[in-house]
């Protein structure tokens, strides 16, 4: 089945009333079980299918050297709590032009700073929207490789 707006969407993120990120109630409820593995897959979905971007959303607030961070403390949050992009990626993709080797390190070219490219990818989390039968999927079939694997162990 192709994607439809006939279709119910789930809002990933938004921003509270002191601008912080955090995960919709919706989006929550559907990945709770799966804790940790929930942000690895929005970060995949920030950046590109690629191991290291599974944690896109693991910061310390201490982490950032280049860009202000938002209000707020920031350690690996879990998924009832303010969540926050990690900058290594934005630093790599400032300094990076847009033929850089490996790819996924290469940015404009146009030497925008690491602030913009964090911005770019804080925008980018709270405008996302993914079908809800999606998220169900993706949470559906975690469960089976453990289920799998677990069963593998006995």
């Amino acid at each position: 089945m192709t994607i439809s707006w006939n279709e119910e969407w789930v809002q990933i993120a938004e921003l509270d009333e002191d601008d912080q990120i955090r995960f919709t109630p919706a989006f929550r409820e559907l990945m709770k079980d799966l804790g940790w593995e929930a942000k690895a897959f929005v970060g995949h979905l920030l950046g590109l299918w690629y191991d290291p971007f599974e944690h896109m959303l693991d910061y310390t607030s201490g982490e950032a050297r280049h860009s202000e961070d938002q209000p707020g403390q920031f350690d690996r949050n879990g998924l009832d709590e303010p969540q926050e992009v990690v900058e290594y990626w934005a630093e790599q993709w400032s300094k990076n032009g847009q033929n850089h080797q490996p790819p996924h390190e290469a940015g404009t070219g146009l030497e925008l700073d690491t602030a913009w490219y964090r911005d770019i990818l804080r925008a980018k989390l709270v405008s996302m929207r993914i079908p809800k039968r999606l998220l169900l999927n993706y949470r559906d079939q975690v469960f089976a490789v453990i289920r799998r694997l677990e069963s593998n162990m006995e």
